[in-house]
């Protein structure tokens, strides 16, 4: 019985049990400059997508690091599409992929957990879902993952499909 009551502390130490805070935003227009991957997980292309990215990043005070995971990879060896990026404003996009989406009417799920107890992207996805059910709004197709920090990620959800 210790053991579970020291498990329940630690886990509500590092935020397990945080609630997903979903709301509805006009966020305008969201401009990314990144890297379109396509791939196995395994490949080191993704890894240097994600470096290159995170460097740039880094060297951008507010720039925030942004996926959009098109297809998920149900294991090692199978194929995933990702695009890993940054606010265009912060980057050159001479060299990198652009998106533009609108956001003026997308839902908003804000994480606040360390990475090791963070829920699962299914879990905020259904959460948003069910907002928007609850809300009589359309069912959000595109999900653009906002790293914040370490223990800090905000999903926008949108219905549409880039602008370009």
């Amino acid at each position: 019985m210790f053991i579970l009551a020291i498990i329940l502390y630690v886990f509500n130490a590092l935020g397990g049990f945080n609630e997903i805070e979903v709301s509805l935003k006009n966020l305008g227009q969201i401009e990314l400059a990144g890297i379109y991957y396509r791939g196995t997980p395994q490949d080191a292309a993704l890894g240097e997508s994600f470096r290159k990215m995170e460097n740039l990043q880094k060297s951008n005070i507010g720039a925030i690091l942004h996926t959009i995971y098109y297809i998920e990879p149900a294991g090692k060896l199978d194929t995933m599409e990702v695009f890993v990026g940054i606010e265009k404003k912060w980057a050159d996009p001479s060299d990198l992929t652009e998106k533009t989406f609108d956001a003026s009417q997308a839902i908003v799920a804000e994480i606040k957990a360390n990475r090791w107890v963070m829920p699962g992207p299914n879990k905020v996805k259904s959460k948003i879902e069910s907002f928007a059910k609850n809300n009589e709004l359309p069912l959000p197709n595109l999900f653009i993952d906002q790293i914040k920090g370490p223990e800090e990620v905000r999903v926008i959800a949108i219905q549409k499909h880039p602008v370009k």
